[in-house]
């Protein structure tokens, strides 16, 4: 009987023992499998990463400083005003694509800072997201504007999630604290995130909730329990910017701002944009070639646009500067015209036959 009960033993330890060493077999044919891809991965990123591709132009372009943003004056004062200095508000840009909002919101942050009596410190951060690819769960799993909590049932598995910890991420919100939060086209958030914006104005910080939390739990760490119990702080001061009317964003976000217009570009301060581009990347251009196209160009971007156009033609050509017959020939080819402009002397001239001159003109 009792020989038979240790073949029985014997039997059952080798088909555990021959489990065990399947298994650490596989295990270590997954995890070689794993660093191979890896390894293969990683230099497939360091090979990306060395291909870069020149700057368009209308990035290099931007303005490095408020005194190069052209036709804005009023609304690069009230914009410092609202700002710098001792009491910082919340703003809202109003005005058309391409005529400086950004470029005068990612400056304003370095103004402030150096402003007398400025809350802000030499470390604040300016955080930028674009409300129009913003994208939330429903169920609260992720929101990179307001943040989430991670719960044990989506996370999957790991140490937090196997002890069934919830997990509070960071939105753009607190991403921001003590600095400035830029929301670009605001007035496309949806109505559900703009709410949770206003409340996150209101308190200055993000509170969160979680059916997996509970302040008896002592497996929980300290740090989630202060975040459940008082939030994530979220102190900043929000510029939104957006190309609709004023009566098209929420009253309740206006109410909380100052409200700064930039205005629509003449076609004097287009011919500014465009001069003062040609002259940063050391471009040729005819005077009837700038004139011309600061009279199609609708925005700072569009201007730029075109004259990256116009330079690419002449180089293609192997010339060195641009004629008012390249200009013209780019915005017809564009489709800026309806193929007629008028010339220096105001005579009607039909561009739609107009080529760019011939390589050795």
């Amino acid at each position: 009987m009792s020989g038979a009960i240790m073949i029985t033993q014997l039997f059952f330890t080798l088909i555990i023992g021959m489990y065990f060493l399947t298994k650490l077999k596989v295990e270590k044919s997954d995890l070689r499998t794993i660093e191979e891809h890896s390894a293969k991965e990683s230099e497939h990123l360091k090979n990306m990463r060395r291909i870069c591709l020149c700057e368009p132009m209308t990035e290099a372009a931007r303005p490095e400083n408020m005194d190069e943003i052209i036709g804005q004056q009023d609304g690069i004062r009230a914009l410092r005003a609202a700002l710098c200095g001792p009491d910082p508000q919340h703003i809202l840009i109003y005005g058309p694509p391409g005529v400086g909002k950004t470029a005068a919101a990612r400056l304003a942050l370095e103004y402030a800072k150096d402003s007398e009596g400025t809350p802000f410190g030499k470390n604040a951060k300016f955080v930028e997201v674009d409300a129009t690819i913003m994208r939330y769960d429903e169920r609260s799993i992720a929101d990179p504007l307001i943040g989430s909590v991670h719960d044990p049932i989506y996370q999957g598995a790991g140490a937090y999630g196997t002890a069934g910890i919830p997990q509070p991420k960071e939105g753009a919100v607190s991403k921001a604290h003590g600095g400035v939060l830029f929301i670009d086209e605001i007035g496309e958030l949806p109505a559900c995130q703009m709410n949770k914006l206003l409340k996150v104005l209101e308190d200055r910080k993000v509170m969160f909730e979680s059916a997996y939390y509970s302040q008896e739990n002592k497996n929980i760490p300290e740090y989630i329990h202060d975040i459940f119990k008082n939030g994530i702080p979220a102190d900043f001061r929000l510029i939104g910017a957006t190309t609709r009317k004023s009566d098209e964003i929420p009253e309740a976000i206006r109410s909380r701002c100052v409200e700064i217009w930039f205005n629509e570009l003449s076609r004097d301060d287009i011919e500014k944009i465009i001069l003062k581009t040609a002259k940063r990347f050391c471009i040729l251009m005819d005077d009837g070639a700038v004139n011309i196209m600061s009279q199609y160009a609708k925005s700072g971007r569009d201007a730029v646009k075109l004259l990256q156009m116009a330079k690419n033609i002449v180089f293609l050509d192997g010339r060195k500067r641009i004629s008012t017959d390249d200009a013209a020939w780019t915005l017809n080819a564009c489709r800026y015209t309806n193929g007629m402009y008028f010339d220096g002397d105001e005579k009607i001239i039909d561009i739609s036959v107009i080529k760019p001159k011939e390589k050795n003109s």
